[in-house]
């Protein structure tokens, strides 16, 4: 039996938060963020880098959701990569500017980082890919490490022009998603051979890290809020915090191949007016597969 791969171009689409205040939390992404509004409603916003569609977050207030355990399983983060260091240079220097604050910057040898969390509660990375001519392999496999970033040597890039903050970069997308999971080995058996994203990255004790086209992750797992026992909480279905997530797929023959493997792992779908495919993984984060 061959291992199903995903196409190379898939990638992450949008996320979707429920919030405890909506208002609360459109101040964060809008104003300290820097993403813009693509609508909004009395209970939902949707946003992205541009003001225009397809969107990036969709944030869902109810103001009576029960908190997260910090050992439930959900969203660990969600990451907004920006085109370039000068993006990341210009977001981390807004952030100084907006007081809003850093939870922690990294050098992952592939990408650099910077680190908030929302209002909300929910973990964000902002990050710029180097060149993936560069990114270190080990055995096959894109070898991702965590060391102190260079913070001086990443602001140089606005020594000759510090420019305009204008809000986040326009070519921003969502580059990966990581999740709190029960079991790593569950989460491997859903993603890669279900899924058929490749994974990328087991070295590092407690995580596991998934993505397909050889890029280094489009999923993180990791097992780090497990204290005692093997498995980590789920939270109750109404809870703060990660409600969905997108799996771009630009291949309908992908979709129903994706759908086909879904049904024969007894996992339960959803078709949706698109040719999408909607499903749970083990975790009940629920995900849609879709064409865009």
């Amino acid at each position: 039996m061959n291992t199903p791969r995903l196409p190379d171009a898939t990638h992450i689409g949008y996320v979707q938060l429920r919030v405890r205040d909506l208002d609360r939390a459109l101040a964060f992404y809008l104003d300290v963020l820097g993403l813009k509004l693509v609508s909004g409603g009395m209970h939902t916003a949707t946003l992205s880098a541009t003001g225009r569609g397809p969107g990036l977050l969709v944030l869902t207030e109810k103001k009576d959701a029960p908190a997260r355990s910090p050992r439930a399983t959900g969203l660990y983060h969600v990451a907004f990569r920006v085109p370039n260091r000068r993006a990341l240079a210009l977001t981390i220097a807004h952030l100084r500017g907006s007081s809003w604050p850093v939870d922690g910057f990294a050098d992952h040898d592939v990408s650099e980082a910077v680190y908030v969390t929302d209002p909300e509660g929910n973990g964000i990375e902002v990050y710029s890919d180097r060149a993936r001519a560069t990114w270190p392999l080990r055995g096959g496999h894109v070898e991702m490490v965590t060391v102190p970033l260079d913070l001086d040597d990443l602001m140089r890039e606005l020594a000759d022009f510090p420019g305009t903050w204008e809000g986040i970069d326009p070519a921003t997308d969502i580059g990966h998603v990581h999740l709190r999971v029960s079991d790593l080995d569950v989460a491997e058996e859903f993603y890669a051979r279900v899924l058929g994203f490749d994974v990328t990255q087991r070295t590092l004790p407690g995580a596991l890290f998934m993505s397909a086209g050889g890029y280094h992750h489009h999923i993180g797992a990791n097992v780090w809020h497990i204290q005692h026992g093997p498995h980590g909480a789920r939270p109750s279905a109404d809870a703060l915090g990660l409600i969905s997530f997108s799996i771009v797929v630009p291949d309908a023959h992908a979709i129903a191949a994706l759908e086909e493997r879904l049904r024969d792992a007894s996992v339960p779908t959803r078709g949706d007016a698109e040719g999408g495919v909607r499903a749970a993984d083990p975790d009940g984060n629920f995900i849609e597969l879709g064409v865009k």
